[in-house]
């Protein structure tokens, strides 16, 4: 009887010898190497201080252990991330330029939230298409409330394991992305070469939105808030995985006949 008590004792120690007690070092200096863009990722915020009936955030320095930070998830048996809650974690930046390879490090990532956070794009030949060499488990990647325009659409078709790409609320446009006044002086000296420029640029425009079709597994896409116009949906047919689509305050007008060009 004692034995059999033994060997069960001994299954438990085994079983219990496989949970990491930690994050990897090299995953945490990777954390340490993205904390001059987000500068937050290490802290734990608890609202839980009231003062004259408002609520205040009381931020506390975490642990060592990056996996019991707030906005870092690890998956409990090999210590490795696999989520990253980057949101509104970039106070004192605007308009900066992302080095997307500071992620490489996280082999067993699937969610990286990114929104809020005032980036304008990713710093050239360090886009997105660089985590697609060895994260080939991410399926959520938000991006939504940033600058991000048409230019990084081709580096994101890249991620071919992506199921959910939030692109909310940056700037992307089915216009011409000169400003007002150039827009009236082009019109001014020649009508014909305005139109020529126009024409071209939504041809670039629907090439660098097909590219996103590549992503074989994508399933949810959100585009709200963007000036896309009704002609987005033209540039949406060949998405063979897409569940669920939102345009919400795209500028899109009139009566819109989607019938057939979806897969939902």
């Amino acid at each position: 009887m004692e034995s059999k008590w033994l060997a069960m004792v001994l299954v438990v120690l085994s079983l219990g010898s496989g949970l990491c007690d930690g994050c990897l070092e090299e995953e945490r200096f990777a954390l340490f190497q993205l904390k001059p863009f987000f500068e937050f990722i290490d802290y734990k915020f608890e609202l839980d201080l009231i003062y004259y009936d408002y609520l205040v955030d009381e931020i506390k320095e975490s642990s060592s252990n990056c996996c019991e930070w707030e906005r870092v998830e690890c998956n409990p048996i090999s210590g490795r991330v696999t989520h990253l809650f980057l949101n509104h974690s970039s106070y004192k930046k605007i308009h900066w330029y992302l080095n997307a390879s500071l992620f490489l490090p996280f082999e067993e990532i699937q969610n990286i939230y990114l929104s809020g956070n005032s980036i304008a794009g990713c710093v050239v030949n360090q886009g997105f298409e660089r985590l697609s060499l060895k994260l080939d488990k991410l399926e959520n990647l938000d991006l939504s409330e940033n600058h991000f325009n048409h230019s990084i659409l081709a580096s994101l078709s890249e991620l071919s394991s992506l199921k959910s790409l939030n692109l909310a609320y940056n700037i992307f446009t089915g216009l011409n992305p000169t400003n007002g006044k150039s827009i009236k002086l082009y019109m001014m000296q020649s009508l014909s070469k305005f139109k020529v420029v126009l024409t071209l640029f939504l041809i670039l425009l629907l090439i660098d939105i097909e590219m996103l079709s590549k992503l074989k597994n994508l399933e949810t896409l959100d585009l709200s808030g963007n000036s896309l116009r009704n002609n987005i949906l033209s540039q949406l047919d060949g998405f063979a995985s897409l569940k669920s689509l939102r345009l919400e305050y795209c500028g899109l007008k009139g009566t819109l006949d989607i019938q057939g060009m979806f897969p939902f």
